[in-house]
């Protein structure tokens, strides 16, 4: 992995032990309806879960002169077609606990996240690369590793990028840095009347 000359900030790949770190971010964003302090974690660490792959495209962007706890800037997840994670495997046995109402709100998330995940897969061909994940802790953070990552990924024979995202995450911000959007669609089961919930998909070439 590169790093600058000062070493800060460092390009790596992924420390698993910073989870926390990105819940910081979106456990505010992605916080389900419940006054249960551990499951709305839990539903949220799934989804964070649910978009890391394989280390080798998991990276990171940290400041090792930050404080253990506060070192990660921003992170970046990819996977392609036919990859697979130990995600629901995870949530399967971290759910037992739960309820019959708090498993049957799990079984939404993940038929949301398969019906987006299958929709962006079905977008992309063999030699495109799909961002899974994308998280900035830190103002400009988020642009940094991605203009680290990509490069990387285009040498490696990627043609391709692409994403989706929804009305709960700051899709606009893709808009604005050369992403092609692909579609862009109301996902009933998440809306609530007069107030569609909209999800997306951009891509743009590596």
């Amino acid at each position: 992995m590169k790093k600058s000359p000062d070493a800060c900030p460092v390009f790596e790949r992924f420390d698993m032990k910073n989870i926390p770190q990105i819940m910081q971010v979106v456990l505010p964003l992605w916080a389900p309806p419940s006054d249960d302090e551990d499951f709305v974690r839990l539903d949220v660490e799934f989804i964070v879960r649910n978009n890391i792959y394989r280390p080798d495209f998991s990276f990171q962007l940290t400041d090792k002169k930050r404080q253990a706890g506060d070192e990660l800037l921003s992170a970046a997840f990819f996977t392609f077609k036919g990859d697979a994670n130990g995600a629901r495997d995870w949530l399967e046995q971290k759910s037992r606990a739960c309820s019959e109402e708090q498993k049957s709100s799990l079984e939404m998330v993940k038929a949301y996240l398969e019906y987006m995940d299958k929709k962006t897969l079905s977008c992309m061909k063999s030699d495109d690369i799909k961002l899974s994940l994308y998280v900035s802790r830190k103002r400009g953070a988020g642009s940094a590793i991605l203009d680290q990552a990509l490069p990387m990924l285009a040498k490696q024979g990627y043609k391709n990028l692409y994403l989706w995202t929804d009305s709960d995450c700051s899709w606009r911000w893709y808009e604005s840095h050369g992403y092609t959007l692909v579609s862009r669609e109301v996902y009933e089961p998440f809306s609530r009347p007069g107030e569609d919930y909209e999800t997306f998909v951009f891509t743009r070439p590596l």
